[in-house]
């Protein structure tokens, strides 16, 4: 686990970095294209026909607000992942240092027996990681069918969709996934942040175990 986060931590930083990054351009994009839509007066823009410019627009406008939290929270979820493998890493650095001070004192070298807590914590990160990377991929489904939906005329075709219709049909799916969807999102983010925690509670029961040990290795 330690050489695997010693070599893993800086990329998950650097990846995390670049996908908020990427995320605030796409939204500036996504602003430009809806300036662009609100210049026109409200009629126009309610009539405007399958693949129009309007109408494309406003389907851009609303597929990028379905997918884009869900990049936002991936990419900080890969930095807590790199914070993750970096707090591992620290672990294991304090394991060898350890090791290397009983060995310089001529001492037997005892090593912490790993803690739960030490177990629990790098399964935490991969769960939330999952879980984030899931919620991506249902949100770029459910933004293709969101595309789909508002690339028709608002008055001709979305407003007097009859129940039963498959338009209305879309719109519930979409509707009803981005109810749950949004939670989903915090629920990967909160198993990253106990894996964090989890992780820096190890860091500190194995100071205290080292520092009770060297204390008891020079009385």
């Amino acid at each position: 686990m330690q050489s695997m986060a010693s070599k893993m931590w800086t990329p998950f930083l650097g990846m995390g970095l670049m996908i908020v990054v990427a995320s605030f351009i796409i939204g500036l994009v996504n602003s430009g294209v809806a300036a662009d839509y609100f210049t026109a007066s409200k009629i126009t823009r309610e009539a405007a026909v399958t693949g129009s410019a309007l109408a494309t627009n406003k389907a851009f406008i609303e597929s990028t607000k379905v997918w884009l939290p869900a990049l936002k929270f991936l990419g900080l979820g890969m930095m807590l992942g790199g914070v993750t493998f970096l707090l591992a890493t620290i672990l294991g650095a304090l394991r060898t240092g350890g090791g290397r001070v009983q060995e310089a004192l001529g001492a037997e070298v005892r090593i912490i027996k790993p803690p739960m807590t030490a177990k629990a914590f790098p399964m935490l990160m991969m769960m939330g990681m999952m879980i984030l990377l899931t919620a991506l991929i249902i949100s770029i489904a459910t933004a293709s069918l969101a595309y789909s939906y508002w690339d028709h005329s608002i008055t001709t075709q979305l407003n007097p969709a009859l129940e039963g219709s498959g338009l209305l049909a879309n719109l519930g799916t979409i509707t009803t996934i981005k109810l749950w969807l949004e939670p989903l999102k915090f629920v990967g983010m909160a198993f990253m942040f106990s894996g964090v925690g989890l992780a820096l509670a190890t860091i500190v029961r194995v100071l205290r175990w080292q520092s009770s040990h060297l204390l008891e290795l020079l009385s």
